[in-house]
C-alpha cells in the first residue's frame, strides 16, 4: 500500500507535469515559423588562422597560418594578414611569406601582396631556392606560383634578376620570363 503523503506528492508531480506540457505547448504555439530566404552568412574575423591540406596519402601537403583572417560575406573575399605558406612535396618543402593576401571568392586563388619571399628547402644544399619578388598569384589546388614583378632568384651556385615567374611546386619547375641577368660561380 502506499502512503498517504506518497500518493499526495505523485498526484502534486503529474499535475506539475501536465502543467509544464501545456505552457510549453502554448508558448510554441505562439512562435513565429524561421524567415525562408534569409542570408546566413557573415562577416568573419579569425585570430592565429591556420588551414591545413592533406594529400590522397594523409601527409601534410600545404599549411597557411596568417595573425588575422577576415571575410566579407557579400563578396566572400577572404583578406590576410602576413600569410604564412608552407607547400611540400616529394620531399621539397616550399616556404611563402608575405606582407598581405587575398583569397578569391571561389577560394582557388590566394593573391600575395607587398613584398613577397618564396623558399625552397630539400635534402641537399643545391636543392635550396630564394626568391624575392612582390604580386604573387598563388593556385592553390594546381600548387603554381606566378608574378609579373621584378625578383631576384639566388640558389647555391648563381643569382639571376628578372621580370615575371611561374613556378610548378609539384614538378619542381621554375621559369624566368622577361630582362634575365644572370651570374653563376662555378664550386670550388
Amino acid at each position: 500500500m502506499i502512503s498517504r503523503s506518497t500518493r499526495r506528492g505523485l498526484i502534486l508531480a503529474a499535475v506539475l507535469a501536465a502543467g509544464s506540457y501545456i505552457l510549453v505547448q502554448r508558448q510554441d504555439a505562439g512562435m513565429e515559423a524561421p524567415t525562408r530566404g534569409l542570408d546566413t552568412r557573415l562577416d568573419y574575423a579569425l585570430e592565429r588562422f591556420e588551414l591545413r591540406a592533406y594529400d590522397e596519402r594523409g601527409q601534410l601537403a600545404m599549411r597557411l597560418w596568417a595573425p588575422r583572417l577576415t571575410n566579407n560575406a557579400d563578396s566572400n573575399v577572404g583578406q590576410i594578414q602576413q600569410p604564412r605558406l608552407e607547400v611540400s612535396h616529394e620531399g621539397f618543402k616550399w616556404h611563402i611569406m608575405a606582407d598581405g593576401g587575398v583569397i578569391s571568392a571561389d577560394q582557388e586563388q590566394l593573391f600575395l601582396t607587398g613584398k613577397v619571399q618564396v623558399r625552397r628547402e630539400g635534402a641537399k644544399p643545391s636543392d635550396r631556392l630564394e626568391i624575392d619578388t612582390s604580386d604573387v598569384t598563388l593556385a592553390i589546388n594546381d600548387r603554381t606560383a606566378s608574378s609579373t614583378a621584378a625578383l631576384r632568384v639566388q640558389d647555391l651556385a648563381s643569382e639571376a634578376q628578372g621580370r615575371g615567374f611561374f613556378i610548378n611546386m609539384l614538378s619542381n619547375e621554375f621559369q624566368l620570363d622577361h630582362d634575365v641577368r644572370a651570374r653563376f660561380e662555378l664550386p670550388q
